[in-house]
């Protein structure tokens, strides 16, 4: 079955996003030549102009029994594909069905009979179980004991931290909090090492990017003036990490679903807390596994943490058979960018065969499968019943506030979810945007992201231009008010979909 070449697709295939900006830039400037295809369409051929004295050779193969095109450049780049191979697959998604149609170099010919023939002997039934890792007891005591001994320490730095006040902090607290953070590092406890680092960063105003250029180099020292909203957080904060060491401890002795915790939820916090990192198959046979569902995302985000260095790109699904909002997660550091990308936007409905559904008693479970085993999913293009399903799993505002405010009561968890809630209608309040559904309870939505157009700005000309509708919003929980918002995503009015992300 041959690859269906679109440009949301070249999207994914590309390493980088600059490859892909040179790969448009290339096309525009007219540097293939000679494109032109087989008899079938499913082999293209032809020359880019490059930095070399003759134009690369290069060609795309559509029907090798892969999950994506292979790509082939006589450039010497490393990065695949390159940005010649990215400009022909752009220039046949564009204007395939006017290449001419020739007889395929027998060298072509030859790569395409020799890959067939080794994806024939390699291939595997898509059923074949991952074989159990062997367990090390002695490794696994070694490391509960470390783990053990850093939430004692913690908890001890924490008491002695607390103690004395936001006024007693000094630019030894900081290199305190930070030696901490590495404590916890080399323990596998990455996130309460990230919830250290960026307490670290808030203490000292790094989060603010401003620089002092009166201290000494590598000194950092307490940042002037903390607002209450920073000092909500940090209390925050500090609130994490104590629950932290109270429920790690717990945990390593096996005593979570023993004070009435659920299993999904002590099995979640085996990975928040003590670092866990679940592999698919140890998802599917704890019984975090779905089947057969359908996705069709409301939006996706991008955003760059600059104190932890990861990027991450989320895009949040409704599950158009039971409604359900989830997660689908790529996080990367920011040194792997020049060579890899996350994951991109879903523009169609995605039809998954089989995939895990992450532990928790969380709003937005995360999702993940294997998209490497074939069958596992497919994307369509989206269908007049999508729409519908969306709207109809629309939900009035009383249950979201109640599965919020449930959802609070765990401090480890997010202070934000994403919901679908059926608007009646929108309107100014008090110079605020608000949302009333259909039993005229309101939610008053305001902008919690850095985007170029305020999100509230695009929903006001989307519902005036179309109606009101069913809007995905992100319900935020703001620590120093200790008030509910909402922020706009996108709004669904018939079969439209409106992002209102800049």
């Amino acid at each position: 079955m041959a690859v269906v070449v679109t440009e949301q697709s070249i999207a994914e295939w590309a390493p980088n996003e600059k490859v892909l900006t040179d790969a448009r830039a290339l096309l525009r400037k007219g540097a293939l030549k000679k494109l032109a295809k087989n008899d079938d369409g499913t082999l293209a051929f032809g020359h880019c102009d490059g930095s070399g004295r003759t134009p690369y050779a290069v060609s795309m193969d559509l029907a090798t029994g892969a999950d994506k095109p292979t790509v082939r450049c006589s450039c010497p780049s490393r990065l695949f594909p390159c940005k010649h191979g990215l400009a022909l697959l752009l220039a046949y998604a564009q204007k395939g069905a006017l290449f001419p149609v020739e007889e395929p170099p027998k060298d072509l010919v030859q790569k395409r009979e020799k890959q067939a023939q080794k994806a024939a002997a390699e291939k595997k039934p898509a059923a074949t179980a991952a074989a159990p890792r062997s367990v090390n007891k002695t490794a696994l005591a070694k490391k509960a004991k470390e783990q053990s001994d850093a939430l004692d320490t913690l908890e001890t730095f924490l008491v002695d931290l607390v103690s004395g006040g936001l006024g007693g902090l000094s630019s030894k607290s900081i290199e305190a909090i930070e030696h901490q953070a590495k404590r916890m590092a080399d323990a596998d406890m990455k996130r309460t090492a990230g919830v250290l680092t960026r307490l670290a960063a808030y203490v000292s105003g790094d989060w603010l990017g401003d620089e002092d250029d009166e201290d000494a180099p590598g000194v950092r020292d307490v940042a002037r003036g903390l607002g209450e909203a920073q000092e909500a957080r940090i209390a925050f904060m500090l609130t994490q990490l104590y629950t932290t060491v109270r429920r790690g401890k717990k945990a390593l002795e096996g005593k979570f679903v023993e004070e009435g915790t659920t299993q999904s939820e002590a099995d979640a916090q085996l990975e928040s807390i003590l670092g866990k990192a679940w592999r698919l198959p140890e998802l599917r046979e704890a019984g975090y596994w779905v089947k057969n569902r359908r996705f069709l995302e409301l939006a996706h985000e991008r955003s760059d943490d600059e104190i932890t260095e990861f990027a991450t790109a989320i895009g949040f699904l409704v599950d158009l058979d039971d409604g359900s909002v989830v997660c689908e997660v790529t996080s990367l550091p920011f040194h792997t960018l020049p060579f890899t990308k996350l994951r991109a936007s879903r523009m169609g409905t995605l039809e998954i065969a089989d995939a895990a559904l992450y532990p928790g008693d969380l709003v937005n479970r995360r999702v993940r499968w294997d998209e490497k085993v074939e069958g596992v999913v497919r994307e369509r293009p989206r269908e007049a019943a999508d729409y519908e399903a969306v709207h109809r799993h629309g939900k009035p505002l009383d249950p979201v506030l109640r599965a919020m405010r449930n959802q609070l009561k765990n401090p480890l968890h997010p202070l934000d979810a994403v919901f679908l809630v059926a608007a009646k209608k929108f309107g100014d309040v008090g110079g605020e945007l608000v949302l009333e559904d259909e039993a005229g309870m309101r939610l008053v939505l305001r902008n919690t992201h850095d985007g170029r157009l305020p999100s509230t700005d695009a929903l006001r000309h989307a519902a005036a231009a179309f109606g009101p509708g069913t809007l995905a919003v992100r319900l935020q929980y703001d620590l120093l008010t200790r008030a509910i918002y909402g922020d706009p995503l996108a709004l669904f009015v018939g079969d439209e979909h409106l992002r209102l992300r800049a």
